[in-house]
């Protein structure tokens, strides 16, 4: 096959068999590398891709916060649907009952809708602690709005006299005990006293409903990882 100058497209004459080195007509070199003679050379270490992770160690707190969110409010929500759970206060230890597996129900929820993400104990005890306290958020402002809404708007008393009830039972059994003094007396029946028994009693609930997340999440966590590493061998 005959070949051409790069420069000006002469043919290139045969010499000895091979084309020739130099043009005939322009003298440009004709320079031609055997493949055999090209050696590859290796990328940098800067400029190789770094492969892509499966897992990510890092919990991913949008996708977390959005299950959690749906499972905090199904876990308030349908226990206050109860009759007269609100009032007399009730949805909270039932929420609590449900902790564990409103856990379990978050956790698997996180790590199906994130499978290339890392679970462990760690993802899901944080996961379990968030839980706890969107579920006692929910549970004061279910407890505060039913209240509003039953004093102000039905004029009905049914909270106050259940939480009457409970502190009139306790000045019970502290007369039972023994002779209390008057200002004791006049300061547990004050309003002051009665407003702040409710909220720490609700402060109360909340960490517990925080503590039963953590531990049930760190559980939940350990068992997803394990059966993560089974079906991995």
């Amino acid at each position: 096959m005959t070949e051409h100058c790069a420069r000006c497209g002469a043919a290139l004459p045969i010499v000895d068999g091979d084309t020739a080195a130099f043009c005939a007509v322009c003298g440009l070199p004709q320079l031609r590398v055997a493949s055999e003679a090209v050696i590859p050379v290796a990328p940098a270490s800067g400029d190789v891709e770094p492969e892509k992770r499966i897992d990510h160690p890092r919990l991913d707190w949008g996708t977390g916060l959005r299950m959690v969110a749906v499972v905090a409010a199904v876990g308030a929500i349908a226990p206050s649907l109860l009759p007269g759970a609100v009032s007399t206060g009730s949805a909270g230890g039932l929420s609590l009952l449900a902790m564990p597996l409103l856990t379990v129900a978050a956790v698997t929820l996180y790590h199906r809708s994130r499978p290339r993400r890392e679970i462990s104990p760690v993802i899901g005890g944080r996961l379990g602690a968030t839980l706890g306290l969107m579920v006692g958020a929910w549970i004061a402002f279910l407890t505060g709005a039913v209240g509003f809404t039953l004093r102000y708007h039905y004029h009905s008393t049914a909270m106050d006299n259940a939480l009457q009830q409970g502190f009139d039972s306790m000045m019970v059994r502290m007369q039972e005990a023994g002779p209390q003094p008057p200002e004791l007396i006049g300061f547990i029946r004050s309003p002051e006293f009665l407003a702040g028994s409710f909220l720490m009693g609700h402060v109360f609930s909340i960490l517990l409903l925080v503590m039963t997340g953590t531990v049930c999440g760190w559980l939940a966590g350990a068992l997803l990882r394990s059966r993560r590493q089974r079906l991995t061998q």
